[in-house]
């Protein structure tokens, strides 16, 4: 399986000069809902959300099969 990352450049939040600050923050939360919620991947199914909300956040961590 494969962690997948998800950050929509388009939200708002990613836009201008300040962007990739933003976006560090993001994995910077996503890393650390990963560490608090996920104790074993191989716990998790294939196709999960394991970190961050799949609306208005404009970041969310997938497990998968690619």
């Amino acid at each position: 399986m494969d962690l997948i990352i998800g950050i929509d450049l388009a939200d708002q939040s990613f836009q201008g000069a300040g962007g990739p600050t933003a976006a560090a923050r993001c994995l910077r939360q996503l890393a650390n809902e990963i560490e608090a919620n996920v104790s074993n991947f191989a716990d998790c199914r294939e196709g999960q959300r394991i970190a961050g909300t799949e609306s208005g956040s404009g970041c969310v961590a997938y497990l998968a099969d690619v």
